[in-house]
């Protein structure tokens, strides 16, 4: 009986509350919403896979591209690039080309497809890039590579952009499963991949007594970025815990110690 109860509470739960959303039109591409960064201490880098060629090979009749669109702090679109994709082969982009003098240190980019082959429109799906990332610290020997989190966005025919992220009801806890080490920078980064502003409360609370050691509260526009710093001392090892309305606030981490940096989901 109980675990029959507990079913029922989890699709009530659920009900209207989809991790994601999907797109209405089929064949329209998709995209993650990836955290850029750029400054003298970062550097962004994307892996560009010709997705489209795992259907069609090299059919020189097909044009293949794809549009970045990068989006500062705040989800305002900054600028359009279109890149051309070589047939069945990866590219690295660096994106400290693109911002130039943009203004800020971090935003969100996505990498939109210009083509979708019909056999993924008749299975009703679509073409989502949620590739690989790298980010470069000032000082680390080696890069850190992390893929996508999301099905994030879409963009339809007449250039109309979709945030496809869920909104829960009620505010939603997202427990981090890395434990914050003493002695290690951590930095957080949060992405609001739904249609409305969201509030972003993150807090870190001390494993040994469970009080509560920090707190940052942000209002998030859609498309939008914050990035949390967070230095754990000897003697307050913590616990993460993200509170807001998406359904699913998982963060990206930027894990630094001894010039050493790891980027991963929590």
């Amino acid at each position: 009986m109980l675990l029959y109860m507990e079913r029922i509470r989890k699709k009530l739960w659920n009900i209207m509350q989809p991790l994601t959303h999907k797109p209405k039109v089929l064949g329209v591409p998709v995209s993650d919403l990836f955290i850029w960064r750029n400054s003298k201490d970062w550097k962004t880098f994307f892996e560009l896979t010709d997705i489209g060629g795992l259907f069609v090979g090299c059919d020189d009749s097909v044009s293949r591209f794809v549009k970045f669109l990068v989006f500062d702090n705040d989800g305002t679109l900054l600028l359009e690039k279109q890149i051309s994709l070589t047939c069945n082969k990866r590219q690295q982009i660096d994106l400290s080309k693109f911002l130039c003098n943009v203004g800020c240190e971090f935003g969100t980019f996505s990498v939109f497809h210009s083509y979708t082959h019909q056999v993924v429109s008749d299975l009703g799906s679509y073409v989502s890039d949620r590739g690989y990332i790298s980010y470069c610290y000032v000082g680390a020997p080696l890069c850190a590579y992390v893929h996508g989190n999301h099905d994030a966005i879409a963009q339809l025919s007449n250039g109309e952009l979709l945030p496809l992220g869920g909104i829960s009801i009620r505010t939603r806890e997202y427990r981090l499963q890395h434990a914050l080490l003493s002695a290690t920078l951590y930095e957080t980064g949060i992405v609001n991949h739904s249609a409305k502003k969201q509030h972003i409360l993150c807090r870190v609370i001390s494993t040994s007594n469970g009080e509560v050691i920090k707190e940052w509260k942000v209002r998030l526009g859609s498309r939008g970025c914050h990035i949390f710093p967070c230095e754990v001392n000897q003697s307050q090892a913590g616990r993460m815990v993200i509170i807001s309305h998406l359904v699913m606030a998982r963060p990206l981490i930027f894990k630094i110690k001894n010039n050493k940096l790891d980027v991963f989901h929590g």
